[in-house]
């Protein structure tokens, strides 16, 4: 629940200063990334600390790739350890589907990492093919 709060104030404060068109994406991919942190959460154990998703696809646009679930339970460890989110499919495919409101320069997309922490911070990152 906090990390879904949390996502909710970041939410709010991009929304200042957008387009509608903008904002209306931005507002679909915070609602993407709560119901992935959801999700995710679900499939994790009592004591970890920082848990990723990674999406790894061959081209850009394409729809399927692969997917990849890790967690780690200390600050200096990389999350290695795997876990199973309440549904494998569902955080990857919201991202897919979440492609077409992105911006145009954004959807070209080959690979998505998810970092949420337990303190309830979260990052997305998006990679692009080397031009």
């Amino acid at each position: 629940m906090r990390a879904l709060l949390i996502v909710l104030v970041f939410a709010a404060a991009q929304a200042w200063g957008q387009t509608a068109e903008e904002r209306a994406a931005s507002e679909a991919e915070n609602r993407a990334v709560a119901d992935i942190v959801d999700c995710m959460v679900q499939g994790l154990p009592e004591n970890w600390y920082r848990a990723t998703m990674e999406i790894n696809l061959d081209k850009p646009y394409d729809e399927t790739g692969s997917v990849r679930y890790g967690f780690a339970r200390d600050a200096e460890t990389a999350p290695s350890e795997p876990f199973q989110p309440c549904d494998v499919k569902r955080p990857a495919r919201t991202l897919i589907e979440l492609r077409n409101l992105l911006a145009v320069s954004r959807r070209g997309w080959i690979g998505v990492e998810v970092t949420v922490l337990r303190d309830g911070r979260f990052g997305i990152r998006y990679g692009y093919p080397k031009p």
